[in-house]
């Protein structure tokens, strides 16, 4: 019996020792597992705010890149208006700048008009009489070619020319004209391409003393 007693005892003791290192088994286990279980959840919430934090400074990211590539345009937008607006004033410009001429050629054309359109019939004179004083005159209106010329104007026929009469180039001294009706040049006209500054005066008869 003693012997008996004595091994249920030690059997007992050992069990209640098992069950005593079973129970701090569980607490440590649990403690364990909630201490994991607070852990997971933290790093789950630190996940979540990184997500958070990179999707937002994604959109902004997206919303700089917008707002950049958007600035872009309209400063190349502004460019090229710009562009397109020098090339409208250097044209403006340009234009401003032939009328400009056209028009002091004009001026100045109609200050000596008569003297252009009289003096090469005045030299085709001299040409035909050497002893006129006058020949010595001729030689000063060199430089008016050279005027004209510059301008780019062009003389409508020659002094004492037999021509076909064009209703368009020349006014002649008498109403009954008919076009490509023989005629003469008397006086010169003057063209600038296709406008006409003044017509070439002409007639049917030469003046009295002139000859071809």
């Amino acid at each position: 019996m003693d012997i008996a007693w004595m091994l249920s005892e030690g059997l007992g003791t050992a069990i209640a020792g098992l069950g005593v290192l079973y129970w701090r088994l569980q607490r440590s286990a649990q403690a364990t597992q909630a201490a994991l279980q607070h852990e997971l959840e933290t790093l789950k919430q630190t996940s979540q705010q990184i997500q958070h934090d990179l999707k937002q400074r994604l959109q902004e990211t997206i919303e700089t890149l917008q707002t950049t590539q958007r600035e872009k345009a309209t400063l190349e937008d502004q460019v090229e208006a710009l562009k397109q607006q020098c090339l409208r004033l250097r044209s403006s410009l340009e234009q401003q700048a032939t009328q400009v001429q056209q028009d002091t050629q004009a001026a100045a054309f109609g200050q000596v008009q008569a003297l252009l359109t009289q003096y090469p019939t005045v030299r085709r004179m001299v040409e035909g009489k050497p002893d006129l004083p006058a020949r010595n005159v001729v030689a000063m209106f060199t430089t008016l070619d050279n005027l004209v010329q510059s301008w780019g104007y062009e003389a409508i026929g020659s002094p004492w020319a037999s021509v076909a009469y064009d209703p368009q180039l020349h006014q002649g001294d008498s109403d009954d004209l008919q076009p490509e009706e023989p005629i003469y040049i008397r006086f010169v006209g003057y063209r600038q391409g296709d406008r006409i500054l003044i017509p070439a005066k002409v007639s049917r008869t030469l003046p009295a003393g002139a000859t071809v």
